[in-house]
């Protein structure tokens, strides 16, 4: 039987006061410990119950809120047709807001479903990201890398040849496509589940169908397998990791180098300063560190 062990979180702040009225969609952490948190008052309705828009009939309000040591900065989204999912630190003075979903109706016709702002809110560029994100990560040197779910990776939205296709896909700043993973042939990512780096731009990712995780740098990937899990999120720090699982548990994982092999340690339950286990309503990674959202307050992890 595996161990469980008590791990210790710290809390960095709150927001209740911003969630009254609003839904969280989104939580990213910057390298300096700072929280983004993207809300919105309502959200789009789905095409015939079933499919996301990509830009919406009416108007909708969205908010970015920055919390960095106490202090907190709110950008006004008040008036967007664009249907946003995430949230990601670009650089100092920006952040990225991202669509999951983009609609091909031809080369001169595509819709550019990534937004950069400044903290006023004025839109500073657009680019497209492809159709299908699970996931957006912006790492330390500013390459945004993307993961892919199955109408991401098979083609929808008018996407016969999409550009998710490989799962994980990889971009400058500006949104110019700088690596994917099309000519690495070893697995089929039918879907990127998690997305993580490292401190030396190592770009960590969890995919299914196999269960693996990959370790890609410099156009050149390495693969591990695991037992079967399914986590949303997961920090990194060395050859240990740290994942948040879809049914709420934490396990401490180990790669074995040797053996291309992530061996489960033991699991973890994450404990507030009240000693109360976390509940989150959010989960978000940026290399050694989780963030939770958990009942309008914000919690840190961080592999020491």
């Amino acid at each position: 039987m595996i161990r469980k062990e008590r791990v210790s979180v710290k809390i960095l702040g709150e927001i209740k006061e911003d969630l009254v009225g609003n839904i969280p969609l989104s939580i990213a952490l910057g390298y300096e410990q700072e929280v983004l948190v993207l809300l919105t008052d309502e959200q789009p309705p789905l095409i015939g119950g079933q499919f996301p828009a990509t830009v919406t009939e009416r108007l909708y309000s969205y908010q970015v809120v920055r919390l960095k040591n106490d202090e907190k900065t709110i950008i006004e989204l008040p008036a967007e047709r664009w249907n946003y999912h995430f949230v990601q630190p670009i650089d100092t003075d920006h952040v990225l807001v991202v669509g999951a979903r983009s609609r091909y109706r031809g080369d001169d016709d595509i819709e550019e479903n990534a937004h950069v702002f400044n903290y006023s809110g004025r839109l500073v560029r657009t680019f497209c990201l492809g159709d299908g994100i699970e996931h957006v990560h912006v790492t330390r040197n500013q390459s945004i890398w993307t993961g892919y779910f199955d109408e991401g990776t098979c083609g929808s939205y008018g996407w016969d040849e999409p550009i998710g296709s490989s799962g994980l896909v990889g971009w400058d700043r500006a949104g110019r496509k700088m690596d994917s993973l099309e000519e690495d042939k070893e697995f089929y990512i039918f879907e990127c589940l998690a997305l993580n780096s490292n401190d030396k731009e190592e770009i960590y990712f969890f995919f299914s169908i196999e269960g693996m995780i990959g370790v890609r740098k410099d156009g050149v990937s390495k693969y591990y397998g695991l037992d079967d899990l399914n986590f949303r999120s997961f920090a990194v720090k060395g050859d240990e990791i740290v994942a948040y699982t879809r049914e709420g548990d934490g396990i401490l994982l180990k790669l074995d180098q040797d053996n291309k092999r992530c061996e489960t340690v033991h699991l973890l339950e994450f404990i507030k300063p009240d000693g109360t286990p976390i509940s989150p309503q959010a989960v978000s990674n940026r290399e050694n560190m989780l963030v939770f959202l958990d009942n309008g307050e914000l919690y840190l992890y961080v592999i020491e």
